[in-house]
């Protein structure tokens, strides 16, 4: 796997398409914080970590959140930053994604951040993925 959060977002992406309930993915602690702000800001219901004492085995089950109507609350869900393409912001350079409707997600010196965290906090960082 040359880029495991791309894989993640595929998983999280093709779930959504199926009309899954949970995704399960092979664990980093990068996925878990990104799946903490993913949370947090609604696009999924909820996250556990599998197989916790075994450090080889763990994986993480993502909880997919749906509206009433059944339809889901991620329609896009996108990569920004490769491995061979970084793209960095600075914090008066982000802007609201989808005029605040989505949300991108920042790996800082801070930890992993939304765009709205990180205006607030006045820092910046690498722009790992967006959502709407």
């Amino acid at each position: 796997m040359t880029y495991p959060i791309s894989d993640m977002i595929i998983r999280i992406k093709n779930a959504y398409k199926a009309g899954k309930e949970k995704v399960n993915m092979p664990y980093s602690g990068l996925k878990e914080n990104i799946c903490e702000v993913l949370k947090r800001e609604g696009f999924i219901e909820n996250y556990s970590i599998e197989n916790a004492e075994a450090v080889s085995t763990k994986n993480i089950n993502i909880k997919l959140a749906y509206y009433e109507s059944k339809k889901p609350t991620v329609i896009d869900i996108k990569t920004t930053s490769t491995p061979g393409i970084r793209f960095y912001k600075k914090a008066k350079d982000i802007r609201a994604y989808k005029n605040g409707l989505g949300i991108e997600i920042f790996s800082t010196s801070a930890g992993i951040m939304s765009d709205v965290e990180c205006k607030e906090k006045k820092v910046g960082g690498l722009s790992l993925l967006k959502v709407f």
